[in-house]
């Protein structure tokens, strides 16, 4: 089974509330294709001769796919905007940025044999059902694609240096040939400072470097000088990882083994539940488990033996997780639900595959709640029609486990 074989196959919809009035807020909908939602919006800010900042989003959106989402700009021109990738409309003025309630998806799943075409619409019904543990997908784990382990981590452990490291000089075979050559080189070079200075192509880098150069030793320093959103998506990495480990361990604790079914991702190994038993659906529609911080307080015994599980492994404390002191960024508190529930989910009747001939597509449309991941509603249709998950397609290097302890 195939999925983005075509970008018109992964379709995307953000649901957001325009509130009624006349305000300040400029509102507009994008539609895009093969441009991420930052590119976008920097393109977009370039049009306008804004700063980029001051184009507001609501949410990343895949950039294999066709995706509509609002964006919002205070005091923004009342313009729309047409590039290749790139359609943006005015909408109008509103007195405040549109509320995102979720996103709606229709995704063509492709290449299946006739068997498994015919069992789309019952698998369809069980995960519309029974739902989808709400794991971070592997879209969530860019930073680490290089494979030798988190950054948030690094900075838990203090290890300024290493921190540094993964950030500048540990290419992944997802970045752009330019890109890859200059990390290479900053790893060749680590400690020549004015030599990594002057293969800087990004301010940030150059910023870096020539505070290294200036303050040799200093990595805590050179490390708060990395733009604080992308400090903080560090952090906020790390700690999901930690999150789908712990859920992973809670379910292996929870349910037998023979419904347990196993799917690979970019952070190594998730855990899919064939269906949930009747004792438990009602209790787990409401059920959450916390996103680890320092003060973090578990309401729950086996959701706490879990994370202590996870933490003994990569060799960690919660008292590790304490802020570090000013400026550095730190995990926060925050409850997630432990399962996403796809709404107005339905599967079409499959229809013979024009790309792969002898074979059947057909397409799956469902809803899903703001922070929900579609891909981990086709992992385990996939796991129910065909017996295995498979792998993204982007996924690439899958984050080692011990590169970190």
């Amino acid at each position: 089974m195939k999925i983005k074989v075509k970008p018109e196959d992964f379709v995307v919809e953000e649901i957001a509330e325009v509130l009624p009035g006349e305000g300040h807020v400029a509102v507009y909908l994008l539609e895009k294709t093969g441009l991420t939602t930052i590119d976008a919006v920097a393109n977009v800010a370039r049009a306008f001769d804004l700063p980029r900042d001051r184009v507001r989003h609501g949410g990343l959106k895949d950039r294999h796919a066709v995706t509509r989402q609002h964006l919002w700009i205070e005091n923004g021109p009342p313009r729309s905007v047409e590039q290749p990738g790139l359609a943006l409309r005015f909408l109008r003025r509103a007195p405040a940025p549109p509320k995102i309630r979720g996103n709606s998806f229709r995704i063509t799943l492709r290449e299946l044999v006739p068997e498994e075409a015919g069992r789309l619409a019952a698998a369809a019904e069980a995960v519309a059902a029974d739902g989808v543990p709400d794991f971070f997908d592997s879209q969530r784990f860019g930073s680490a694609r290089h494979g030798e382990g988190f950054i948030g981590k690094k900075i838990l452990l203090h290890d300024w240096q290493e921190a540094l490291q993964l950030h500048l000089a540990r290419p992944s075979s997802f970045d752009t040939d330019s890109r890859r050559k200059r990390m290479l080189a900053f790893k060749r070079h680590w400690g020549q400072w004015e030599h990594c200075l002057e293969k800087s192509a990004t301010r940030t880098e150059a910023h870096i470097f020539g505070y290294l150069a200036r303050r040799r030793g200093d990595f805590k320093g050179a490390l708060k000088l990395i733009e604080r959103p992308m400090l903080a998506l560090f952090m906020h990495t790390y700690q999901s990882w930690l999150w789908n480990e712990a859920v992973c361990k809670y379910l292996k604790a929870t349910l037998p083994s023979d419904l347990l079914m196993p799917a690979r991702y970019l952070g190594g190994r998730l855990l899919f539940h064939r269906f949930v038993p009747a004792d438990l659906i009602g209790r787990w529609r409401k059920f959450e488990v916390p996103l680890l911080a320092y003060r973090t307080k578990f309401r729950d015994g086996q959701v706490e033996k879990a994370y202590l599980e996870v933490l003994r492994a990569e060799k960690l404390t919660q008292l590790q997780f304490k802020p570090p002191g000013h400026n550095v960024p730190y995990m926060k508190e925050e409850e997630r639900r432990l399962l996403l529930f796809p709404e107005r989910m339905t599967a079409e009747a499959p229809v013979d595959d024009e790309l792969f001939p002898g074979k059947k597509k057909a397409a799956t449309s469902f809803e899903l709640a703001r922070g929900g991941y579609a891909t981990l509603v086709v992992k385990k249709l996939r796991l129910l029609i065909s017996g295995e998950a498979g792998e993204d397609e982007e996924e690439g290097e899958v984050v080692s486990r011990r590169s970190d302890t």
